[in-house]
């Protein structure tokens, strides 16, 4: 629609003469779309406290608010295992245990060092434990330990697999050393460590996979998965290594918080430690080996498609030639007008002479070993 000048200039002087609020009322407000993503959910802390008192069959639950009598309870063991923990637990467990700063900061922070810190009433212990591993990227989620002299308190942020099956091997240990604190705390670090070996398996058993595809069906390997393999047993060797320096002396002699009885089994642990590093160390040189593989395979591949485009370049080569001298539009080509029996043969002769030629490179080219 055109309008005139005149027009233009009344519906200019009525705009500037209607108010700004009138203005505002008129606009549409804008619609949010329902699609967007809704925000994320805050995390709940959870708090699991099980109490093993002497001679019980097994442990029996407590309400947080019962972790002071449960202390103060003669001869009685405790865990405290808190998922996602924030500020207020922390002040909580600073309050009922007199942690250190320090170990709680640490605690709060999360992406810590694997590491064991000894303090004058009880140990800090920082360990990585592997989630759910099923042909991914493997991920692991750290959890601090406070070993002290009656209790073990887990921090983590989500579920461990690795702490629920150590709740099931402390339910069903035997009760002369299921209420001994350094018993406890052998069977939560020694669950983590052993959640390492169904993991280092299926790096395995996906490393044969690879060589399989490589070496027996003569194609590439999948650069994905060796990307995927190659960063998991980089995650396991960051988690395990600094462990080894851990656990040699762990726990001391000199400290008087766990029995002399218990110390065998943390040799244990120390021992599972190293096995499983000596594993990594191999399936790490493993993944180099099937990367170079892959990579020597890809090279061969390209010399391959390079030997055949150069094949079919020479016969190419020699056909043109040929065609294109007796293509020319010149008096006097060999073998232009020849003539058999009556009939023009000279195309079909010049068709033959190229054949021979076609045939005469490809000898060549497979007494050279190019094809």
């Amino acid at each position: 629609m055109v309008y005139s000048r005149r027009t233009l200039l009344s519906k200019l002087q009525t705009l500037e003469q209607t108010p700004p609020v009138r203005l505002l009322g008129k606009l549409k407000p804008r619609r949010v779309s329902s699609s967007a993503a809704p925000p994320p959910q805050p995390l709940v802390p959870h708090i699991t406290v099980l109490i093993r008192r002497p001679g019980a069959d097994g442990p029996e639950a407590l309400q947080p608010e019962q972790i002071d009598e449960g202390l103060r309870e003669p001869g009685a063991l405790l865990w405290v295992d808190i998922r996602d923990p924030g500020q207020a637990q922390l002040t909580m467990l600073n309050r009922q245990f007199d942690f250190s700063p320090l170990s709680l900061e640490d605690a709060l922070k999360l992406r810590q060092r694997p590491k064991v810190d000894e303090f004058p009433n009880y140990y800090f212990i920082v360990m990585y434990a592997p989630l759910a591993h099923a042909g991914s990227e493997l991920q692991m989620t750290e959890v601090d330990l406070f070993v002290g002299e009656n209790y073990v308190v887990s921090l983590h942020p989500g579920e461990v697999p690795a702490l629920d099956l150590a709740r099931k091997r402390w339910e069903k240990a035997q009760p002369g050393l299921s209420d001994r604190v350094g018993f406890l705390a052998h069977i939560v670090v020694d669950a983590i460590i052993d959640s390492c070996f169904p993991i280092v398996d299926d790096i395995d058993d996906r490393l044969h996979r690879l060589d399989e595809i490589m070496f027996h069906s003569n194609r590439g390997a999948n650069p994905e998965e060796l990307l995927v393999l190659k960063r998991s047993v980089f995650a396991l060797r960051m988690s395990l290594y600094p462990l080894r320096e851990a656990f040699s002396e762990f726990p001391k002699r000199e400290h008087a918080l766990f029995d002399l009885e218990t110390h065998p089994y943390f040799q244990d642990v120390y021992d599972h430690v190293l096995r499983l590093l000596d594993i990594v160390d191999i399936q790490q040189d493993m993944v180099a080996s099937a990367t170079e593989a892959h990579l020597a395979f890809m090279s061969n591949q390209l010399n391959e498609t390079m030997k055949t485009l150069t094949v079919v370049g020479i016969c190419e080569a020699a056909a043109a030639a040929v065609f294109g001298a007796w293509g020319m539009n010149v008096t006097g080509l060999p073998l232009a007008h020849a003539r058999i029996g009556g009939v023009d043969m000279g195309f079909w002769l010049v068709c033959a002479f190229t054949m021979i030629l076609i045939g005469l490179a490809l000898a060549w080219l497979k007494r050279r070993g190019m094809w």
